[in-house]
């Protein structure tokens, strides 16, 4: 375990010194433009077939975010994560190439109304697979989703047609309680990591109905069962 990880993230995401929402957030790239250390490196590596679904984490589109990169903060870059290869891509917002940014380089960054940490190298935590993470909650415990795409191959009928090539999400999420990552899959996994809560946690969960449909349902309702379950 790397000690100091509860630290890292307390420091990342504090309410009042995160960095991504700071108002001393230096809008580097607008000054630097194209010579912006961030956007020195190599294309995104396409795929060569077409396929149904995205690699991305949520959405095709490149939203407008912030990132801290190599020390340096910038704001109003397109990001977009790909969830497949756990590659966080910059497009350039003039010539519409997609850049793959350096991993080792990436420290925390957000778009799209989400927030993420880089758990990478000196950053990464043991028991967590290194790589990018969503900060779901942070408390004095905190939940974190490994975003994830599964790539499929299917043969079609018919000679004719082909393969079929599909994305499906493959997403992660992980309690963090006193240094130790624990995954939980369902509502019932957070009595595994809060077992003196587990029956306040039980009538959480019936009292609020609580249930989920989509994506957006699951991480929503995991916030709420981990803020309660954190606070109780």
């Amino acid at each position: 375990m790397k000690k100091y990880f509860l630290v890292m993230l307390w420091a990342v995401f504090s309410v009042h010194n995160f960095s991504l929402y700071s108002q001393q957030k230096y809008d580097f790239a607008a000054e630097a433009g194209m010579d912006a250390a961030v956007y020195r490196g190599p294309e995104a590596v396409k795929y060569p077939f077409r396929y149904e679904g995205t690699p991305y984490a949520y959405t095709e589109s490149f939203l407008s975010g912030t990132l801290v990169y190599n020390g340096v903060s910038y704001k109003g870059l397109l990001l977009n994560l790909n969830a497949h290869r756990d590659e966080l891509h910059l497009k350039m917002p003039l010539s519409g190439i997609i850049i793959e940014l350096d991993r080792r380089l990436v420290e925390e960054f957000s778009f799209g109304g989400r927030s993420y940490v880089a758990l990478i190298g000196d950053s990464a935590v043991e028991g967590l697979q290194e790589g990018f993470y969503q900060m779901l909650y942070k408390g004095e415990d905190v939940l974190v989703k490994k975003n994830g795409k599964s790539f499929h191959e299917r043969l079609q009928s018919g000679s004719s047609k082909g393969v079929f090539r599909f994305f499906d999400p493959a997403d992660k999420y992980y309690v963090v309680k006193g240094g130790k990552p624990v995954q939980v899959s369902r509502m019932k996994d957070f009595t595994r990591v809060y077992k003196e809560e587990k029956k306040a946690i039980k009538g959480f969960i019936r009292k609020n109905k609580m249930r989920f449909l989509d994506m957006d349902d699951k991480d929503r309702t995991f916030m709420e069962i981990m803020n309660f379950a954190d606070n109780n």
